[in-house]
């Protein structure tokens, strides 16, 4: 498949108007250190209190949103000030609306934006990461790439991590990998970080995985007179079409075999521990969204790894309405 890419310049940055750290522009300024970027710093605020429970007549509530919306304006204004940098042309935006993830959207919508970023926090428990309603549902339905933060610097040694067929079936073309892998290639060419590729072989239960080869194109690969019943040599050949497949996904984005890791096992156990090991900043994920829930597997691992999260969607994803 030919590499189709481009640079990322218009970054939407959603500041959280209750923070001083704002570990989410940081991060957008890194994008900026050797390229040319426009960033919009939005600010969407929501105080349901304003509204209910409140003896404010309707007039009286407006003006008292338009000066909260004010002092935000002010913030925004101090923070580009503080943030000016040659390569950046600042815009900034402060929206009043609730749910806010609905007006997230429509900036992203409004700003054309080639990423998102949004910073997420840590939990009590220090296994797992806290993240709001309005993190899981930008991660589901945001069109664009979303980059969730969670530590609030990388490493000198910080490399991208595009995480290959995590939750459907090795394909021939497989889209969803390639716009993993161009969104990935995007981000560490922009970074000047190293670009790795990781896929976990998992083959289960054997039953399972005889019963989905005989439906798929490995088929006739692994089992090519269809006469073969040495189970070990069975699995064997089937690591190698994953590996040989894998390494075919990877030719244009990943070509230094290096940089290519296979492992062996489910996703979610193998992956976490091995991200350290690769000084992972970001890691690249496809999620998508099905009756309003994110894959299991992509849920996992977002709770659980430490480093950087880039959610991307299929080419043929499309949003729920939010206009």
């Amino acid at each position: 498949m030919a590499k189709q890419t481009h640079s990322i310049t218009r970054i939407l940055v959603d500041i959280d108007p209750d923070k001083q750290q704002q570990p989410a522009l940081n991060r957008a300024m890194q994008f900026a250190a050797h390229n040319k970027v426009v960033i919009k710093l939005l600010s969407c605020l929501s105080y349901p209190s304003l509204v209910v429970g409140t003896s404010l007549n309707p007039a009286h509530q407006e003006n008292t949103k338009a000066a909260i919306v004010a002092v935000h304006e002010q913030r925004l204004a101090e923070l580009v000030k503080k943030s000016g940098s040659e390569n950046v042309t600042f815009e900034t935006e402060v929206i009043w609306q609730s749910p806010v993830y609905l007006g997230i959207l429509r900036a992203v919508d409004a700003f054309q934006a080639d990423i998102l970023i949004k910073a997420s926090q840590p939990h009590s428990n220090v296994a797992r990461w806290f993240f709001t309603p309005t993190d899981w549902y930008l991660l589901k339905t945001c069109p664009v790439p979303i980059l969730l933060v969670k530590q609030p610097s990388w490493s000198q040694k910080t490399t991208v991590v595009a995480a290959l067929d995590p939750g459907h079936e090795l394909s021939q073309q497989s889209e969803l990998d390639q716009r993993i892998l161009s969104a990935a290639f995007a981000v560490s060419r922009q970074l000047g970080a190293p670009l790795h590729a990781v896929h976990c072989f998992n083959p289960g239960y054997t039953d399972k995985v005889f019963a989905g080869l005989v439906k798929s194109i490995l088929w006739e690969k692994v089992f090519p007179a269809a006469t073969q019943t040495d189970e070990a040599k069975i699995m064997e050949n089937l690591r190698y079409e994953h590996n040989a497949q894998f390494a075919r996904e990877c030719l244009d984005w990943v070509p230094n075999s290096a940089n290519q890791h296979l492992f062996s096992g489910a996703i979610e156990q193998v992956l976490p521990p091995a991200l350290p090991t690769l000084h992972a900043g970001i890691l690249v994920l496809g999620t998508t969204y099905r009756s309003g829930l994110l894959g299991s597997t992509a849920q996992e691992l977002v709770e659980t790894v430490d480093c950087d999260i880039l959610g991307v969607k299929p080419r043929d994803f499309e949003a729920p309405p939010h206009w």
